[in-house]
């Protein structure tokens, strides 16, 4: 005979861990309050060197990634990311202000689900977006 609180416990789907590597506080704190009402758990880093340390500790399901940020850029993280046999194939969304074809075509090359440009999206769209990947295997 099988338990049925054995049965639930299987169908209950864990929420999608998303890292956001974001310097703007504002945007965070939007981006925080957005996915919460998704229903996706949310790491923030307001650095590239905080997002290696949270990797250190944490397994997200995605990883969404400005590129312009104090410190270590955007790319440099993409490529030690990619380096890194642990996180080689982990997806990653690049959320950026530019549109520059140069650092479109280096993204994709780097392997990234997706390149957004900031000002071509509303926030719950990118943070669709970015659910919709966590769903599926990319």
């Amino acid at each position: 005979m099988v338990n049925k609180n054995t049965e639930l416990k299987k169908k209950v789907i864990k929420p999608k861990t998303i890292l956001v590597v974001e310097d703007e506080a504002p945007l965070q704190d939007a981006i925080k309050l957005k996915m919460s009402r998704e229903g996706l758990n949310y790491l923030p880093a307001t650095t590239a060197e905080m997002a290696l340390t949270i990797l250190e500790k944490e397994k997200p399901d995605l990883i969404w990634l400005d590129l312009l940020m104090p410190g270590m850029g955007g790319f440099a993280f993409l490529e030690i990311l990619r380096k890194n046999p642990a996180y080689r194939d982990l997806p990653v969304v690049i959320v950026s202000v530019s549109a520059s074809p140069e650092k479109i075509r280096r993204a994709f090359e780097l392997n990234v689900v997706d390149y957004l440009v900031k000002s071509h999206y509303k926030l719950e769209d990118i943070i669709k977006r970015v659910d919709n990947f966590t769903s599926k295997k990319v």
